[in-house]
């Protein structure tokens, strides 16, 4: 690992601790074991780092998706994959992170809201982001469609936006109530809505 990643992954760790305002580029420097000058030779801010850092995050989460998605052939499999993913999607994010496994892809969504408040490029990286997941999801469900595999009255659109909402609220969710299993609750919520659309 370079000393840029070695930046990159202590800052994430420190602002899911501290949070966006509360985290310090001395405290990521103390923590990398760099000088907060040697921060400043990679990135311009504090914004620039944390920006840098959400890119690094979510290519990393992108790949995995892609390596345990990808595979699949079957609309249906993809969905319950896909709904039921809550628990390996916190260990892969994690794994990144550098943690051996903990909250932090629970407390993500807060941390991404603190900093878009005070940094719109950070909220644009942002909307891009979850754009990119609502157009594959909504892809997904049209193809199916077309296959005749779910209702043609359904909305995908609206569904993919449903199914982005669940992921990120069950993450939330989890983080605040420890007895939410978020495999199975993923599972069940699959179960329910595939009665509700499937042909």
């Amino acid at each position: 690992m370079d000393t840029r990643e070695k930046i990159i992954r202590t800052a994430l760790r420190v602002f899911l601790a501290k949070g966006y305002e509360g985290g310090s580029l001395k405290e990521v420097a103390d923590q990398a074991g760099v000088t907060k000058g040697g921060i400043y030779h990679y990135f311009e801010s504090k914004e620039e780092l944390f920006s840098e850092a959400v890119a690094f995050l979510t290519e990393g989460m992108r790949e995995w998706s892609a390596a345990r998605f990808g595979s699949i052939d079957s609309t249906k499999e993809t969905l319950a994959a896909i709904l039921s993913s809550g628990k390996p999607m916190a260990d892969a994010f994690a794994e990144l992170v550098g943690e051996d496994r903990g909250t932090h892809a629970h407390s993500f969504v807060g941390v991404l809201l603190d900093a878009a408040r005070g940094s719109e490029a950070v909220r644009r990286r942002m909307s891009a982001v979850y754009a990119e997941t609502r157009e594959n999801l909504e892809r997904l469900l049209t193809d199916a469609q077309e296959r005749g595999e779910i209702r043609g009255d359904i909305d995908c659109a609206a569904l993919a936006l449903e199914i982005n909402a669940f992921m990120e609220g069950i993450l939330l969710l989890a983080c605040l109530d420890e007895a939410i299993d978020l495999g199975a609750a993923g599972e069940r919520v699959f179960r329910n809505l595939w009665t509700m659309i499937e042909a």
